[in-house]
């Protein structure tokens, strides 16, 4: 089983962190003045090169001022349309 920093959900939830800083009008360096670390640890979360645990999560939500369930926000759309093209794919043989 892959790693779940790899999966798509990880990736979504990635892209949901960011959107979330940019809509709460903060840079990277001010989320990590908040956080009391340094600008490359948020860069690293969202970037996907370092995972979050709860607390971790649960301040950023706190920070951006969203609610959880906002970063759970998967498009399931994107996912059925690639099934959909490997689907309708030409055989290889």
């Amino acid at each position: 089983m892959a790693k779940t920093i790899y999966t798509e959900e990880y990736r979504a939830f990635q892209k949901l962190l960011k959107k979330a800083r940019k809509e709460a009008g903060f840079t990277q360096v001010e989320v990590a003045e908040a956080l009391g670390e340094p600008q490359s640890y948020v860069s690293k979360i969202e970037a996907g090169d370092r995972r979050i645990d709860v607390i971790e999560f649960w301040a950023l939500a706190k920070i951006y001022r969203k609610p959880l369930d906002f970063f759970f926000r998967f498009d399931d759309s994107e996912r059925s349309r690639k099934k959909s093209l490997k689907a309708a794919a030409p055989k290889r043989r």
